[in-house]
């Protein structure tokens, strides 16, 4: 399906068009914003606001049975996102027994101070079920690099308190982000989303994408709603229609530590293949009828990601640009199919996130192929791939230190070498089938002649589930004889989270750069993948393969297999393939670190453990002694004489108020 058909069958039902002369600004009401006396349903009453007691948990009516992590109506606490220097999105929902059909008339209010004593902005929204109950605010006329606190309100019932920030508008010394991917719900306890909520200085969390599952993973059966693992089950099985993909995100919603992260910092999400797959599979047995089949398509799947997730839409004419609603609107999509969208964090960076899930052929969407030789396949499309030149080129010339790319998956190269030129064998990652386009955005990025170079490039990928940190080349660039030179693999001297995991993971034993010399000047960016929340790596492939077998037999399979791979792409860096958790990057104005915390994920509450660090610096010093610095590379901190210890901010907020209450149920 072309997108313009898809756009032909969305414009009989759309509600948004544009509004007054300014095309970035839109309205869903022709008569104005909804006030609390005007429900939209030409009979003004006093109020919608929902004026009647609740159930307490536990005592709902019967045959109630919804996921929930707090009491209705705000069973799923808050959340925010997609934050710019004056603004900021809102997320709540409503959750009732039953609904009146008039919809429920919400405040929202932004303060200082997390007693909510001091709000700078308020306002109302109407919640309506078009949406699936759920209430977005483009909160906007709030100051730089400030922390706010939010609330909901209706009638007698209050939201838990939410914490956000802005992103600054000038230079500041450091921008910290959490990056985090690949979190199935049924794989892991997610101790490591508990820990994100913890920190009381980040600045933003990135989602590379799978921020839910469609199903459960064979051999990953860690948890199960209600303890119910039967594939008949909604909450233990793929989706069959749109109400249940909405659930789904209810589910995953419903977990403590997730409501926790989501409650503390503002996040930045993409999606990839099972947050909008809408087909109908499971890995387990099921014991539904043969032949059942999803009635969803790739327009109720991403309708779901944009009503249950804090994110800004954009434009229609894939220019990435947002739409600016005013506050008292729902900012509903008018293209659900666009994601790729940026944010502006002032001088230090910027942080853009990328599709490269929506034009594989699975989808049915026709991609523009003009800027590829005739034939060949585009994960970006050619609207997406200028825009994304277009956007770090720029970036580039306003003096912009890191570039920050949300990617889902992994783009460097992951092969058996040749001796010289291209790869024997590209292995299975989605970008080796799509090779012309990655050479050709990486050659973009590196530049020459009368193309200017774009430094400060970072991707923080997903789809990986391990801990993989690369310089960024071309794969003709992976042939063991070339001018791109590195060290030897060493094994780290780093503890996992297991008494069995030692040593964990490999990193290079030297820069292999000379004073002077330059050995991986091929490098035209680097790549931060900081393992998944829950997919299995290597290990649970092991697993897979020998039944019965001890973790101690599954952790040195999968060093053979970190070992392998690093003798045969000289790009990587470092490769840990147990452990799982999520990403710390902290940007400076001279440097980046990277930083992989790992947490056992089969136990509640479990400790969070600095695994590896890396960094990355912004400009070249090639005589620097004994070893000099060059950008666009990522070595191990070690390797320049720093020490393996936490990084922190001198900026921090007080966290919002802890509920007093977690149903989890």
């Amino acid at each position: 399906m072309k997108r313009r058909d898809v756009l032909k069958v969305m414009a009989a039902s759309t509600l948004v068009g544009c509004g007054g002369g300014d095309d970035s600004l839109v309205t869903s009401n022709p008569t104005g914003p909804v006030g609390p006396s005007d429900p939209g349903t030409g009979a003004p009453i006093a109020s919608n606001e929902f004026e009647q007691a609740l159930p307490q948990p536990g005592f709902e009516p019967a045959g109630f049975d919804f996921p929930m992590v707090l009491a209705m109506p705000f069973a799923h606490g808050v959340a925010s996102g997609d934050p710019l220097a004056d603004r900021v999105i809102l997320w709540t929902r409503i959750t009732l027994p039953e609904y009146p059909p008039q919809g429920v008339q919400v405040r929202w209010l932004v303060s200082t101070t997390a007693d909510m004593q001091n709000v700078v902005r308020q306002g109302t929204q109407r919640v309506v079920a078009e949406h699936d109950n759920t209430l977005k605010v483009d909160a906007q006329g709030l100051q730089p690099a400030t922390t706010y606190y939010y609330q909901f309100r209706t009638g007698p019932h209050s939201s838990i308190v939410g914490r956000t920030r802005t992103a600054p508008a000038d230079m500041v010394s450091a921008i910290r982000l959490a990056v985090v991917s690949c979190s199935s719900y049924w794989s892991s306890t997610w101790s490591g989303y508990g820990a994100i909520a913890k920190r009381e200085d980040l600045d933003l969390v990135i989602h590379c994408g799978d921020y839910i599952y469609d199903f459960v993973d064979e051999d990953e059966q860690v948890r199960a709603r209600r303890d119910i693992e039967d594939t008949a089950y909604v909450d233990y099985r793929d989706w069959l229609n749109i109400d249940e993909c909405r659930r789904r995100y209810a589910l995953f919603r419903s977990d403590p530590n997730l409501m926790a992260a989501h409650q503390q910092h503002p996040w930045f999400i993409t999606w990839d293949n099972h947050d909008i797959d809408p087909g109908f599979g499971n890995e387990l047995p099921t014991t539904l009828p043969e032949g059942v089949e999803s009635t969803c398509t790739l327009l109720d799947t991403t309708r779901a990601f944009w009503e249950w997730t804090p994110s800004r839409p954009v434009k229609a004419d894939g220019s990435g640009e947002f739409i600016f609603y005013p506050d008292t609107e729902y900012p509903a999509p008018v293209d659900p199919l666009l994601v790729y969208r940026s944010l502006n964090y002032g001088p230090l960076a910027s942080i853009r996130a990328l599709d490269t899930q929506s034009y594989l052929p699975g989808y049915g969407l026709q991609a523009d192929t003009s800027h590829l030789p005739e034939g060949t396949p585009t994960l970006f499309g050619k609207t997406q791939f200028d825009w994304l030149l277009s956007q770090l080129r720029q970036d580039e010339a306003d003096g912009v230190v890191w570039k920050v790319l949300n990617n889902q998956t992994w783009i460097a190269p992951w092969v058996v070498p040749n001796v010289v030129g291209s790869p024997v064998l590209p292995l299975p990652v989605r970008w080796n089938d799509y090779n012309t386009e990655r050479n050709l955005l990486i050659s973009q990025l590196r530049g020459g002649g009368e193309t200017p170079a774009v430094n400060g490039t970072v991707f923080v990928s997903g789809d990986m589930h391990g801990n993989w940190i690369s310089d960024v080349v071309e794969d003709d660039q992976t042939a063991l004889l070339n001018q791109y030179q590195v060290a030897p693999p060493v094994p780290t001297l780093r503890q996992g989270t297991s008494p069995e995991n030692i040593a964990a993971g490999f990193q290079r034993a030297a820069t292999a750069n000379l004073p002077g010399i330059n050995l991986r000047a091929a490098s035209a960016a680097v790549e931060f993948a900081p393992s998944s929340m829950g997919r299995g790596g290597a290990d649970e492939i092991v697993a897979n393969a020998l039944p019965g077998s001890p973790f101690a037999v599954h952790v040195a399979a999968s060093r053979a297999i970190e070992t392998a791979t690093m003798l045969g792409n000289k790009h990587v860096q470092f490769m840990e393939w147990v452990e799982h958790g999520y990403g710390i990057v902290q940007l400076e104005q001279d440097k980046a670190v990277f930083e992989c915390w790992w947490q056992n994920k089969l136990q509640d509450n479990a400790p969070d453990v600095l695994g590896v660090q890396m960094v990355s610096f912004a400009n070249d010093e090639p005589t620097r002694l004994p070893t000099p610095r060059f950008k666009n590379q990522v070595d191990s901190v070690t390797l320049h004489g720093m020490p393996v210890q936490a990084s922190s901010s001198s900026r921090a907020a007080p966290l919002a108020p802890v509920p007093a209450q977690v149903l989890a149920r």
